[in-house]
Parts: C-alpha cells; sequence; structure tokens
C-alpha cells in the first residue's frame, strides 16, 4: 500500500512538472512573436505609430515640397552675358543682354530678350583679312573677305521648369534650383539687314534670395546671314549666364 502511494506521488511530480515546462516553453515563444510585432509597431501604440507616420510625411513635405521661393504670377528682370560657338569661321561673337519674364506658375514662364553683340576677328579671319589687305595693294588679284556680322537681336521666350531641388552651398543656407527647357524667337539685325532667329535649349536657374536670382543657359541657334556669294544658314551654339530680380 505504501509503495503504491509513493508511486502516484512520484507520476503526479513529473506530470506537474512537464506541464509547467510546456508552459514555460509556449511562453518563451509567444514572447519571441511579440518581440517582433512590437518592433514594427512600436510597441503596439497605435498613437504613437500614427504619431510617427505623421512627422515623416510633414518632414518630407517640407524638405521637398515647399519652395523657398513663390514665382507665381511673379515677375523677374535680369542681365546677362554670353558667347557665341559656331558659326562664321572668321569672327568671334559676344553678347550682352536684358531679359524679363513672367512667371505664371512655378513651372512656367514667357519673356522677352534683347541681346547687343560685339564682333572681333578670329585669327583665322585676322590672318585672312591680312593677306586680303596685302594683296589690294600689291595690286594683285582681290581676296574676298566677306562676312555679315550680327548687331543686335530681339526675341520672345518660353520656359518649362519640370525638375527642381535644393542643396546647401557651404552650409549658409538652402538654395533652390531649377532645371528648365527654354525655346524661342525673335529678329536679328545684321550688317546686312534683319533676318530672323530661333533657339531652343536647357538652362539651370538658383533662387538665392525671395528676389535674387542666378541662371546659366546653353541652347542651339539659327539663323540665315547673307553673303556675297548668297545666303547661308548658319547653326551655332550659345552659352549665357546672368543674374536677376523676382518681384
Amino acid at each position: 500500500m505504501k509503495k503504491s502511494i509513493l508511486l502516484l506521488s512520484i507520476l503526479s511530480l513529473v506530470t506537474v512538472n512537464s506541464a509547467l515546462a510546456a508552459k514555460n516553453s509556449s511562453t518563451t515563444s509567444a514572447k519571441k512573436i511579440n518581440v517582433s510585432e512590437d518592433v514594427d509597431t512600436l510597441g503596439g501604440n497605435e498613437e504613437l505609430m500614427k504619431m510617427a507616420q505623421s512627422l515623416k510625411s510633414e518632414t518630407r513635405s517640407r524638405v521637398v515640397q515647399d519652395r523657398i521661393v513663390d514665382r507665381n504670377n511673379a515677375f523677374e528682370f535680369g542681365l546677362s552675358y554670353g558667347g557665341v560657338l559656331g558659326g562664321d569661321s572668321y569672327l568671334k561673337t559676344q553678347s550682352v543682354g536684358v531679359a524679363a519674364d513672367f512667371h505664371f506658375t512655378p513651372r512656367w514662364s514667357i519673356g522677352a530678350r534683347y541681346f547687343d553683340f560685339s564682333n572681333s576677328l578670329t585669327p583665322e579671319g585676322d590672318r585672312i583679312a591680312k593677306q586680303a589687305r596685302t594683296s589690294y595693294n600689291a595690286g594683285n588679284q582681290a581676296i574676298i573677305f566677306d562676312t555679315d556680322y550680327p548687331i543686335n537681336a530681339t526675341m520672345g521666350v518660353i520656359n518649362w521648369y519640370p525638375i527642381y531641388g535644393k542643396t546647401s552651398f557651404l552650409d549658409m543656407g538652402v538654395t533652390q534650383f531649377d532645371l528648365y527647357l527654354t525655346a524661342g524667337a525673335g529678329n536679328m539685325q545684321l550688317s546686312s539687314g534683319n533676318t530672323g532667329i530661333y533657339n531652343a535649349g536647357l538652362g539651370i536657374g538658383a533662387w538665392l534670395s525671395k528676389h535674387i536670382s542666378i541662371r546659366a543657359e546653353a541652347k542651339y541657334q539659327t539663323y540665315k546671314d547673307q553673303l556675297v556669294t548668297g545666303s547661308r544658314t548658319l547653326n551655332t551654339t550659345v552659352a549665357t549666364i546672368g543674374m536677376g530680380w523676382i518681384i
């Protein structure tokens, strides 16, 4: 009888220990699952999760979407300096220009341009000119040295700003910049008379403050000039830099 009671006691103790072990194993496994979920849900606190998402959205909106300079219904006036690459191999042409733009929105603007050109001979042009003078003074057959240089131009332009961003310059502050496409047409006065002029290109504008801007543009430009031998089409590249004032 005593042996039976002792055997039952041992079996009961083993059963209780097995149950406790199974319970602890289940609890540990559950805790591991809860830890993973807590990391993803900020401890299961829905209010804290919503607050974190809201802060992330507001920060992104403030840093990326907000523009430093509001160009809705804004005027911009500017000065520019540029050089012409290609075209007449005898001439080196530079320009000083004034500009006026009206920005409907930060993405679209129209404007007017006026350019005053200055011209000088390239080394090849200077060589041919000296050769022509020498031949003429010696009474030999004249060498034709013919150029048709630009004097000024007036144009209308349209600009589209599809890309913009922000950068920090030497940690002095945040600067907004835009990459834009530009196209224009107008009238150019040459030494031979007037002709049509057309261009299209790419530019970048940086808005240093709410009122000051700087720009750089590279454009393809074409027009026809008139020589003794007849009309010809000149295809040139124009590079300009400028500064503007926004109101």
